[in-house]
């Protein structure tokens, strides 16, 4: 279980999914930004949930998303 934490690929994934609950939709090819973005802020803060969070929903990708329902 160590090795698999302690694995970029296991944060990466960590992270996506973080992206996707927060974001209420799968990530598309123009997010790849702010998958990388928020991935960063996590590993250059120790690990730290609030700095995923500050970096997703600060992103371009939450400040400027569209409403599914209503088509927009």
């Amino acid at each position: 279980m160590d090795k698999l934490a302690n694995t970029s690929h296991v944060r990466q994934v960590f992270v996506r999914h973080a992206f996707r609950y927060w974001m209420g939709r799968n990530e598309t090819y123009s997010d790849s930004p702010t998958l990388i973005a928020a991935d960063k802020a996590y590993v250059e803060n120790g690990g730290s949930m609030k700095a995923l969070l500050a970096s997703l929903l600060s992103s371009d990708s939450f400040l400027y998303r569209k409403d599914h329902a209503l088509g927009n």
